[in-house]
């Protein structure tokens, strides 16, 4: 249970720290406000779950506390205050917001240098593909949108997805005894290698070979197209992410 509820928290940071550090690839100006109004309460709710569940265990008044506290104030005043144009006031925000999630996330490892960069990673995998998934979304409310932010979010997509196939590999062939026949490790062979197969066939595979897909629909302006492969990809990487941090925190493997 307490795995469980670690993943549950874990998950829900990386979420809104990917979410809300990819929003300037769409300037406000081409969008409207609507959609960093739109961006920000998706943001804001698991950072607020995720904020309660550290909570259950940790006290309200130490360091780590008060970063979650303070990108939750970015977040709100963000969506309060925004105009079609960012101001000064708004990039300030910004960057308070994601300061203090990266700080947080840096902390809660214990400064462990590939722990927070893996999950890292899995912060900027989950969160472009929900960010791309939101703004592809807003080509019904903007139908002249240009489809320039959509191209960068999937070259975006292309490297963090690079970036986490080769961690993967390398942790994988550097743990090749959890996968092993009779192994003790984990919770046994069957299990591991169902778990690395799901992980690496929906959280890798699949994505990868939608990714292309998107990208060939974007070049076409087919955004509607496009936007519900982005549905299916935010399925998939959730399923993928949830996989690799269960075995994590499980049992110290990354996947």
């Amino acid at each position: 249970m307490a795995e469980v509820l670690m993943v549950t928290e874990t998950f829900l940071l990386t979420m809104a720290f990917g979410l809300g550090l990819f929003m300037p690839i769409a300037d406000s100006k081409l969008t409207g406000v609507g959609l960093v109004k739109l961006i920000m309460p998706v943001a804001l709710a698991p950072l607020l779950i995720s904020t309660i569940l550290y909570l259950r265990y940790a006290s309200p008044f130490i360091l780590p506390s008060y970063l979650h506290y303070i990108p939750m104030i970015c977040m709100v005043l963000v969506w309060l205050f925004h105009k079609d144009e960012k101001s000064l006031f708004m990039w300030l925000l910004y960057l308070i917001q994601n300061i203090c999630l990266l700080y947080l996330v840096i902390i809660t490892f214990n400064y462990h240098g590939l722990t927070y960069l893996y999950f890292l990673s899995s912060t900027f995998l989950l969160g472009i593909i929900l960010y791309s998934m939101l703004l592809g979304h807003y080509y019904l409310v903007v139908p002249k949108l240009t489809v320039r932010p959509l191209l960068i979010a999937n070259i975006i997509l292309f490297i963090i997805l690079a970036v986490k196939i080769t961690q993967a590999g390398y942790f994988t062939y550097n743990n090749f005894d959890f996968f092993v026949e009779g192994t003790t490790k984990g919770a046994g062979y069957s299990f591991n290698w169902m778990m690395l197969l799901m992980r690496v066939g929906w959280g890798y595979l699949v994505i990868g070979i939608m990714s292309i897909f998107n990208w060939k629909l974007v070049k076409l302006r087919s955004t509607q197209s496009a936007t519900g492969m982005l549905y299916a990809m935010t399925f998939f990487v959730i399923i993928g992410e949830l996989c690799a941090q269960y075995m994590y925190f499980s049992f110290g493997m990354f996947l």
